[in-house]
């Protein structure tokens, strides 16, 4: 059975790395272009830590639930308000007889 929107209050976009470009000085540059607009999710923040690798930032991982049918893979970012959250594993929750009832991610973000 799939997911139900009114359990999805939150509405995001998931961004799909474009074509490489070559930035001024002749380097790849990686462009970002909406794949999927307004998909209906839940998020559930499961804490925050500092990141330990020499940078003065905290890291915030994500738990986030979207419809089964919802075209998403690893190389994927979703946009949460101002937020990109980088995707860490996709796990696809399934019903008794194979069907795929909704999509768990797991996610972080850098602030």
């Amino acid at each position: 059975m799939p997911i139900k929107h009114r359990n999805l209050p939150e509405t995001i976009n998931i961004q799909r790395v474009a074509e490489t470009n070559v930035d001024e000085r002749g380097l790849p540059s990686d462009s970002w272009s909406n794949n999927s607009t307004n998909i209906k999710a839940k998020l559930e923040s499961q804490g925050q830590e500092e990141d330990r690798d020499g940078r003065n930032t905290t890291v915030e991982t994500f738990v986030i639930y979207v419809p089964g049918d919802t075209d998403v893979v690893a190389g994927d970012r979703i946009v949460h308000g101002s937020d990109n959250h980088e995707i860490i594993i996709i796990t696809p929750v399934k019903d008794r007889y194979g069907n795929v009832c909704y999509k768990q991610i797991q996610s972080y973000v850098r602030t």
